[in-house]
Formats: C-alpha cells, sequence, structure tokens
C-alpha cells in the first residue's frame, strides 16, 4: 500500500499534484482486479463507470489522509455551524460526516450528501452509521447542477450549504455556484473551504498551478 507524507512547505510543495497522480494510478491495477472477481461487466464495459469505480478506491485510501492535511482549518469552520436543513456538495466517502454529529451541530434536522459517484455510497453509507445520523443524512445520487431537476431540492429550502474541497474539481465551478445558490434560504449560510489561486500568477507557481488545474478539468469532465 502506497504511503503519503505531510505536503512540505516551499518549491517541493509544487510536486504534490505529481504525487497524487502517482497514487491515483496505482489503484488502477486493484480496481480492475475487484471487478474482475466479482463479474462486474456493467462497470468493466463502461469507461465512465470503471472511472468511478477507480477513483472511489483511491479515495477510500486518499481521502481520509487528505482530510488529516486539511483538519486544522476545517474542523473549526465545519463545527457548531452548519444548522436546519443542510446541503453537502461532494461529500465522498464521509471523511468530514463526524463534524455534524449532534454533538458538534444539534441544529443540524437534515443533511442531503450530493454525491454523484455510486462507487462511494457503500463507504458513504458505513459512515452514516458509524456516527449515528441515519434518518439525518440522505445520500442524492446526482451531480450538484442537477439537484433541482433530479435531486428534488427545491428553490430557498436549504439553511446551510457545505463545499469542502470540491468546487476545485467541476470543471465550470462558477456555473455550479450560481445553480446552488437560489437553493438557500434568505439569509442562509454557505461554508467553503477550497484550494485557491496563488497570489504569483505572473511567476513559474502561477503556471504550474493553471496547468495541473487544466489537466484536472479534462480528467474530470463528462
Amino acid at each position: 500500500m502506497p504511503e503519503v507524507t505531510s505536503q512540505a512547505n516551499g518549491p517541493i510543495n509544487l510536486l504534490f499534484p505529481l504525487r497524487i497522480l502517482e497514487l491515483s494510478a496505482f489503484f488502477l491495477i486493484p480496481t480492475l482486479w475487484s471487478l474482475l472477481l466479482s463479474f462486474d461487466v456493467k462497470r468493466l464495459t463502461s469507461i465512465e463507470e470503471f472511472k468511478d469505480a477507480w477513483f472511489a478506491k483511491f479515495w477510500a485510501f486518499f481521502g481520509p489522509r487528505s482530510a488529516e492535511v486539511g483538519a486544522s482549518a476545517v474542523l473549526p469552520l465545519l463545527r457548531h455551524n452548519a444548522k436546519g436543513v443542510c446541503l453537502d456538495i461532494g461529500p465522498g466517502s464521509g471523511q468530514w460526516l463526524p463534524c455534524y454529529s449532534k454533538v458538534d451541530n444539534p441544529e443540524i434536522t437534515k443533511i442531503y450528501g450530493v454525491e454523484p459517484n455510486p462507487g462511494m455510497h457503500a463507504a458513504l453509507r458505513a459512515k452514516i452509521r458509524e456516527v449515528g445520523l441515519e434518518g439525518t443524512y440522505e445520500i442524492i445520487g446526482c451531480g450538484a447542477e442537477e439537484l433541482g431537476m433530479k435531486g428534488g431540492i427545491q428553490r430557498e429550502s436549504i439553511d446551510t450549504i457545505i463545499t469542502v474541497q470540491c468546487l476545485c474539481s467541476i470543471p465550470t465551478p462558477e456555473k455550479v455556484i450560481r445553480e446552488l445558490y437560489p437553493l438557500l434560504k434568505p439569509g442562509g449560510k454557505w461554508l467553503v473551504y477550497e484550494h485557491v489561486r496563488t497570489k504569483y500568477q505572473n511567476q513559474f507557481v502561477g503556471y504550474w498551478q493553471s496547468k495541473f488545474a487544466t489537466f484536472r478539468c479534462q480528467h474530470d469532465d463528462r
């Protein structure tokens, strides 16, 4: 099993995206082997469904480790701040779900977890049971841009929208933001933690970040 080391400071940190790509490639063979053993012909013969299974296998390993890196900033943001009916965009395998427990957020009445990758749902359901959110946390298996049509989420029906490290992997984040915002009730709250553009846009750091972000969007686009 590969290891993930803490991100280094300084120029060496620019190589971390390559480390992520290396890790994701490592899980290609285990994913293929798992689908062959289970005779999952549907996902073996569909490029999109195979990609979902591959990413789910990778994220089951990398998601919790990614959460450790961002915990110092994310935990204070999520704890005690969500309330009412919540929309959790891109929960993955549920690494942040403990923050929505009754102890940390007693004012939450309902959470809709918008996770379009069905390969994530089993791990997400297990985490829901683990943290005691059965009956409160409901998985919606569509993209954020489809919530009105497929998810049944109405305008001005959400008290809190939560986006943690997910908008950065969406090819059209501005479009998704415009579509999500009307779902908030007047006076609603949007909790955001995302990667940001470097201030060194005219230097090599800015060039590298731009090229890698373009690659990710091309890779994730459907």
